[in-house]
This record gives structure tokens, sequence and C-alpha cells, in this order.
């Protein structure tokens, strides 16, 4: 069904004459709080179909803040759903089934799907205390053990308090996932005469069972939707150190420095090679010739060609190692550079350590190979 047609549907549904509150009916106008309440309705279907829930969330709210219409209510239970608050959703969806007089068999499947859902998101803390104790969750008093069921909270982290009979108190938290159950137990449950409470065994997490209705994609469409898989928690990791950083432009960068350091010590170290052979080798020539260690100094007009030549090599292979140390000094600066950043960058913990990909440098000698190595495990 369209969302255009139900949309409309649920608009004129909000005109005055749909409201037995409604005391005086204007000829050919809405009352102003029904304009009010149509127009923040409007809003919210757009931002359903948007994708933004929580906007949506907040003008259905809006909406039957000024008009306690059905339409609204289920529209906003589906929102809650959608944004991530499936308690807020469930208490939507049990107040429509309860109050509404003259709804469909449609809406009504639809709302009955919409709380399975719900509930399938939810988890669930269980209260052992003695009789009489008070219990709260997240600053909510839930009521007074002994508790009849298991209490149904939002997935995920919550403080539960406890506050026994004789003034003793104590505080927990507790983590649970969609569709689990955890046990809270308070301590002093064998205090004022009260029995000890065995703990339970927690239970295994639940899945919902399957629709058979097809899934729907808007807040006023009022076909049956499908269920979001419970969130797995993502695996602790035992380091840090070897995950890569959230932003790797840094360590690219230092790492470009280091191949380039290294690379350009590794060549003029090269040249600076040969250049010391092509010395050695005209001062092999001059001793040849009857030259000797102080030839060069004051050259005769004899080795005066040959002298010059040993004189050039020779500022050859000083300029080419200090270029080469230079390069050399450089690429340390990178690598360091590299490691540091690689340490201290900020990084996401939430993802499963699966494959941690290791860089290191490669430092050749001669005609070896130099760069970076790039290396993991899966």
């Amino acid at each position: 069904m369209k969302t255009s047609r139900i949309a409309a549907a649920l608009l004129i549904a909000l005109a005055p004459g749909s409201f037995a509150t409604t005391a005086v009916a204007q000829s050919g106008t809405d009352d102003p709080m029904t304009a009010m309440a149509r127009a923040r309705f409007k809003e919210g279907v757009d931002f359903y179909d948007k994708g933004e829930y929580d906007q949506a969330r907040a003008s259905f709210l809006q909406a039957y803040a000024l008009k306690k219409h059905p339409a609204v209510l289920l529209n906003l239970a589906w929102s809650c759903v959608k944004s991530g608050h499936a308690l807020e959703g469930k208490k939507y969806f049990d107040q429509f089934l309860a109050e509404g007089k003259d709804i469909t068999d449609k809406q009504r499947a639809d709302a009955n799907d919409g709380l399975a859902q719900a509930k399938a998101k939810l988890a669930r803390i269980e209260i052992q205390a003695t009789s009489g104790t008070d219990v709260t969750i997240d600053g909510d008093h839930v009521g007074t053990a002994p508790l009849s069921d298991a209490v149904v909270v939002e997935a995920g982290a919550h403080t539960v308090k406890f506050k026994g009979p004789d003034g003793a108190t104590d505080t927990q938290s507790v983590s649970v996932l969609g569709g689990q159950k955890a046990v809270a137990k308070f301590p002093q449950t064998a205090s004022a005469g009260g029995a000890a409470i065995p703990p339970a065994a927690t239970s295994a997490p639940s899945s919902p069972a399957p629709s058979s209705e097809p899934a729907a994609t808007s807040p006023s469409d009022q076909s049956a939707k499908p269920a979001d898989a419970p969130k797995e928690a993502p695996p602790a990791h035992k380091s840090t150190l070897l995950l890569p950083p959230n932003n790797l432009v840094p360590a690219i960068a230092f790492g470009a420095v280091a191949v380039a350091g290294f690379g350009t010590g590794i060549a003029f170290g090269a040249i600076k090679g040969s250049a010391q052979s092509n010395a050695d080798s005209v001062a092999a020539q001059i001793q040849q010739n009857g030259g000797g260690a102080g030839t060069c100094v004051s050259p005769i007009a004899k080795f005066a060609s040959a002298c010059n030549a040993y004189t050039s090599d020779l500022n050859d292979v000083n300029q080419d190692a200090t270029l080469a140390n230079i390069g050399l000094g450089v690429g340390v600066a990178g690598l360091l550079g590299f490691v540091i950043y690689w340490v201290v960058a900020d990084k996401d913990t939430s993802t499963a350590l699966q494959s941690v990909p290791m860089v290191t440098p490669m430092v050749g000698v001669g005609r070896t190979t130099s760069g970076l190595s790039l290396s993991g495990h899966f």
C-alpha cells in the first residue's frame, strides 16, 4: 500500500470530527490543536520515509500530545523501535492494542508484529533479593522483592540498586544482550531472617519467532515489518598496540618518508662505492708509473691529469657519503614517526582483531630491494 495514500487517510483522521474531545467544530476549518497535530504528523511521516527515525519519533510524540489518536500512536511505536527505543515502542504498541476501539485487522496484525520485534530487541534482568528489598534500575523504582517476573529493559549496560529491609544497600552493573536474561542478586539475601535465594542460571539467548507476514517500509504502511536481528557484542581485544589507527594518512606519509629516505641513502651509498673504486684505480695507476703517496700533493706535469681525476673522485666520494648519510637519517626519522604514530593514534577497538596488518621497512644491501613490507594473518 502506498505511503502517500495512508498518510493522507491518517491526516484526514486528525480532523476535528474524529475526536469526541473536540469542544467546538469550526465550520470548514480545523481547530488550532488539530492543525498543529496534523502538521507534526505529516512531519513525522516525512522523517520516517527518509530514515530519520529519531526525528520521526519526536514529531509523532508532539502530534500525540496534541491529539491522542490511535493512528499517531501506531506510527509513534514503530518510530521508537526503529530509533533504538524498543522498550518505549513496546509500551506504545501495548497501549495501541489496549485502547484501539475501531482498529482494523490489518492494523492489529501490524501492531502485534511490531510488538514481537520490540520484545526481540529487549533484554531481561531477574532480581534475586530478600522479601521487602526495594529495587531500582537506572534510577527507576521497579518494585519490591519478590518480583513476579524478570524486569524488561533495553539491551546494554544497566545499574541495579538494592535497599534491603534492614537498610543495607548495594549497587551492581549488569550488561545483557537483546533476547537474553541476566541475574542481579542482592548479597544480603539471607539477612533479616530471610532465606537465602539460590542463584538461577542465566537462560540462553532466545530467537524471536519468524513473522508470517511481509515487511513494511514506512510508519503509515500497515503491513508487517521484519524483525531486526539482535546485534552480537564484539569480542574483546587483548592488546590495541597492533590495531590500525582510525586515520591512516599520517602513517602512510611517515612510511613514504621512510621509504624515500632509505632509498636515497642506499642509492648514494652505491654511487659512493663506485666513486671510491674509480679513485682507487687512479691511485694504482699512479703507483705503477713511479708515483707515491705524496705525488698528488705537488703534482708534476707527468701526473697532473691523473691527480686531477683522483682528486675529483675523492670529492665525489665525500659528497656521496654525505648524501647517503642524510638519506638514511631521513629514513630513520620517517620510520620512528611511523612507529610512534601507530602506537599513540586513536584506534577503533569495537571491531574484532581478525587481521592485523604489519608494515615494516626493508633495507637492502647493494642491488637488493628496499621499501615497506606489508604482512598479516587471516
